[in-house]
């Protein structure tokens, strides 16, 4: 195009040239800038395509996870049933995070660390609407009689344990109260033996320890054991079977008091693997502020997603429908009513009066007392909008719980003890 506007003005008289030359000089700058522009934007959309691509890739492994199990360090292909294909998560550019790589710049085995470490690396057969095939419903599907529909001999419950959400209290309460045994690592290697009261030592809440579980579990289920507990949902479910499945139950806590219990206890349990040293020198609402903050923790848990992966209304609603079709919600705020559900629903016989009161009001475990940020301030309504999603799944979560009581009455009819 600029040859033949230099062309043209060849032919022009000389007084008009010195003209035209300044005005082909400025429009062949401007089109060149425009060209080298566009290249290079669909050189930059070219990489990001493949970033997302690789990523989506990732991603649909994860959320297929009925086509694979792990067993010890190797994965194998299970194809099970022709599921419909989940749609396809719309990334947006990876967050750089603060002492970490950003997910762009990670490798392969990089990125497949990153997500063990954050799903637990192992995970569940799916039924045909996408839910962990092994966990039973809170609810019968059909009016059959609970023995039809759980197998209390061969079934297990599955405590998913929320960081932070009373869990070791509840823990306690389980083991001295109501006399369960669950696997837990409590000496040295993990092996096939009670160490400790009702605690058979084997590791089900870190991925490696996942992996040996997973290998070990028929001898895990066939000890005797009534409860595994785990911090990962579906790596903890993925330990069931057809012949021993999963009930499951989770206490829910408000996602900005688990924020600020998170930040003060990791910063001082030296004897956690998730100790931060470095988080005595900032100030809660430095960490609020930081880039590294991760928040919607249990919506990215119950989906099976990373936290790079932009969450939309869609993974709400799939955490929504997992939850209230495979888990019994407990709410940390109403214990005593947590828990008095929870022996209803399972059946769990109490040792002595008043024993689960007295661990709630008198012997709490792990209490970790810090200082309260204020409703409504600047920082609490800065994590309101970085925890938008787990918020929403919290109300959600009331819900449930204020409905249980009727689920509960309908249970007692099955088992033939009445409402």
């Amino acid at each position: 195009i600029c040859t033949q506007w230099w062309m043209g003005m060849m032919t022009m008289k000389r007084s008009a040239q010195v003209g035209s030359l300044f005005a082909i000089i400025s429009s062949c700058l401007l089109l060149a800038s425009i060209v080298v522009t566009t290249r290079h934007a669909a050189v930059i959309t070219n990489e990001d395509t493949q970033l997302q691509q690789n990523d989506q890739s990732s991603l649909r492994r994860l959320v297929h996870p009925q086509q694979r199990i792990m067993t010890g360090r190797r994965l194998q292909e299970q194809p099970e049933t022709n599921l419909p294909p989940r749609p396809a998560v719309k990334l947006p550019p990876p967050p750089a995070v603060a002492n970490e790589v950003a997910p762009s710049r990670l490798n392969e085995e990089q990125k497949k660390q990153r997500i063990k470490a954050f799903l637990g690396g192992i995970y569940p057969h799916l039924d045909d609407d996408m839910l962990p095939k092994y966990l039973r419903d809170t609810m019968p599907r059909e009016k059959l009689s609970v023995m039809d529909v759980w197998d209390v001999d061969k079934d297990i419950a599955f405590f998913w344990h929320i960081p932070k959400a009373s869990g070791s209290t509840l823990k306690n309460i389980m083991n001295f109260c109501f006399d369960l045994k669950r696997a837990e690592n409590t000496d040295g290697l993990p092996s096939m033996e009670f160490k400790r009261n009702n605690i058979l030592n084997m590791d089900t809440t870190s991925p490696d320890g996942l992996d040996k579980s997973f290998e070990y579990r028929e001898e895990i289920f066939s000890s005797g054991i009534d409860l595994i507990v785990s911090n990962y949902f579906l790596a903890g479910a993925a330990l069931f079977t057809e012949r021993h499945r999963g009930r499951t139950f989770t206490i829910m806590r408000h996602p900005i008091e688990i924020a600020q219990s998170l930040f003060h206890y990791r910063k001082k349990a030296k004897w956690e693997r998730t100790y931060r040293e470095d988080w005595n020198q900032i100030t809660f609402k430095d960490y609020a502020n930081s880039e590294s903050y991760i928040g919607n923790w249990v919506v990215h848990q119950l989906t099976g997603t990373m936290p790079w992966v932009h969450l939309t209304d869609e993974h709400l609603e799939q955490a929504k429908n997992i939850l209230k079709e495979k888990v019994f919600v407990g709410i940390a705020d109403q214990m005593d009513e947590t828990v008095r559900q929870l022996r209803e629903y399972f059946g769990w016989k109490e040792k002595e009066p008043f024993c689960a009161f007295n661990y709630l009001h008198s012997n709490p475990s792990n209490t970790n007392p810090h200082p309260l940020i204020e409703r409504g301030s600047e920082t609490w309504n800065l994590l309101a909008k970085k925890e938008k999603y787990d918020m929403a799944l919290y109300h959600f979560a009331l819900e449930l719980f204020a409905g249980q009581r009727e689920m509960i009455r309908m249970v007692k009819v099955y088992r033939g003890g009445g409402a």
